[in-house]
């Protein structure tokens, strides 16, 4: 069907997805055709941490901020490109990364919003577990102790006079939406990052709220599915809507999008998003609350239809991403050749699987710079060999990576009572063949790649679903997904080493 061909009749009017990550953020346009979804990049743009600042004079050093206004700048280009392809649109959804929040009054931001590795968060984390333990908070909201979760920003905030002025707390996503349309609301999916969320009632927690003062600036909750309202009149206009547009709540944190749109074949299937970190995890019915997953670092987040995803936060393509990062400003420097990781792979392939392993979370592999003396290092250490070359070390990488993968889903499994039947490696780590391939060894169990785009494709589904009318179970979403996107099956050759 031409992009600005008539709609047939019943068909769906097309929706716009805004989907803002850490480092990018795009404007999609999705559609269902002929039975498919088809998902179009509008317009991508740059994103990422800011000195506080280059906003405010009087900024701690150290401190981070994203550039909101400069984000919602893009967002209304992208929109407004949008528009000029389908002027009919019908909906917009807003996903984006979590915990971040906007603190307004009187309908205005108050400052900037603080980037959730910002240096106040870690001094913070003290304060409130001298009320709250981990465990403690572990019991009520279900979270892996991670020292930027929304509690310990709020924390940070009691004492710097912002909360005391505001009258609205809104998270990222939430706070786009409001700009789009004026209501005030939270989504549950996201909100369920902030520590303040009961996982067991999906309320806020109101002992815990009213310890950090936001209890009277919390918005009513509303589902994925909900309307939020309707596009402002005058960005309408500005956007070149030619018809009412409604705003639509999806699983607007970017990893509930994502896990809505994974084609998982039954509920023994494991995921892992894939992208510079992981998220490997499956879905469940309940939150898992034991002691046992607190201590291996799992957390409980909500997902599409009361579902809940049990994860864990693991390192992702970074190692790769940035060892290439740093290879290749070497070369620039003139110590040595730069480099692709396309180049390198073939030879990588080819290479045996090495003796000894890295963990890839190990601290001393977060921050830039030399990673691959860092890797190196961490060999010799556990009592390997010498890596000679760029391919060795980049073998390493990858066999680590999906021994973490296979490790951490069946471990997420078994706090579910099962094993896992299948893997699915969802975003930008599901390009790489290698990666999958690995992966299936280590596991044992098949590996299917795709969708790439999993995130926006989550985002445009609850769109369609909720202007069908009709009540799509996540087994049909699902069914739609594999219907719509080429995956790629990897068998496990050999298992090389028990999970």
């Amino acid at each position: 069907m031409s992009r600005h061909a008539p709609r047939p009749a019943g068909s769906l009017a097309p929706v716009a997805a805004i989907d803002l990550g850490a480092t990018s953020g795009r404007v999609m346009l999705g559609e269902l055709v002929d039975g498919k979804v088809v998902l179009t990049q509008v317009h991508r743009f740059a994103n990422g941490a800011h000195p506080l600042s280059d906003f405010e004079e009087a900024a701690a050093p150290g401190a981070l901020a994203w550039d909101l206004d400069g984000l919602w700048a893009e967002v209304r280009r992208g929109l407004a490109l949008a528009f000029a392809q389908r002027p009919d649109i019908a909906s917009i959804g807003v996903d984006s990364w979590a915990v971040d929040y906007a603190l307004l009054r009187d309908g205005e931001r108050l400052g900037q919003v603080r980037h959730y590795r910002d240096p106040r968060n870690e001094r913070a984390v003290a304060q409130l577990e001298q009320s709250f333990s981990r465990a403690a908070l572990f019991g009520r909201n279900g979270l892996q102790f991670l020292p930027f979760n929304t509690v310990y920003q709020l924390e940070a905030e009691r004492g710097e006079g912002r909360l005391a002025a505001a009258d609205t707390l809104l998270l990222v996503p939430d706070y786009l939406n409001w700009l789009l349309t004026g209501a005030v609301r939270a989504e549950r999916t996201n909100a369920s990052t902030t520590g303040l969320l009961n996982i067991s009632t999906g309320t806020w927690d109101a002992e815990l709220a009213g310890h950090l003062g936001v209890a009277g600036l919390l918005p009513d909750l509303v589902e994925p599915g909900d309307t939020v309202g309707m596009l402002r009149p005058e960005l309408a206009h500005e956007l070149g809507a030619t018809g009412e547009v409604s705003v639509t709540a999806v699983a607007s944190h970017d990893t509930a999008s994502a896990v809505a749109a994974a084609p998982l074949g039954s509920p023994r299937s494991a995921y892992v998003s894939c992208g510079t970190w992981g998220l490997v995890g499956v879905e469940l019915p309940r939150p898992a609350l034991t002691e046992e997953a607190r201590q291996a670092g799992f957390t409980n987040e909500l997902g599409l239809d009361g579902t809940v995803r049990l994860l864990k936060n693991v390192t992702g393509t970074w190692l790769l991403s940035e060892s290439i990062r740093y290879w290749n400003e070497s070369a620039a420097a003139g110590t040595t050749g730069g480099v692709t990781l396309e180049s390198l792979l073939p030879a990588v392939e080819a290479l045996e699987a090495p003796a000894v392993l890295i963990d890839p979370a190990q601290e001393r592999f977060m921050a830039p710079g030399n990673l691959p003396e860092r890797i190196v290092a961490a060999v010799l250490e556990a009592g390997g060999d010498l890596p000679e070359s760029r391919e060795q070390i980049l073998r390493i990488i990858l066999e680590s990576l999906a021994a973490s993968f296979a490790t951490e889903a069946f471990a997420a499994a078994g706090q579910g009572g099962f094993v896992p039947d299948a893997i699915h490696m969802l975003g930008g780590g599901s390009q790489s063949g290698l990666l999958c391939q690995l992966t299936a060894d280590r596991a044992g169990v098949p590996v299917f790649a795709g969708p790439v785009e999993c995130t926006a494709l989550g985002n445009v589904l609850v769109q369609l679903r909720t202007r069908s009318g009709e009540p799509w179970t996540m087994g049909r979403m699902r069914a739609l997904v594999r219907d719509s996107v080429e995956l790629r099956r990897y068998a496990p050759s050999a298992v090389k080493s028990p999970v």
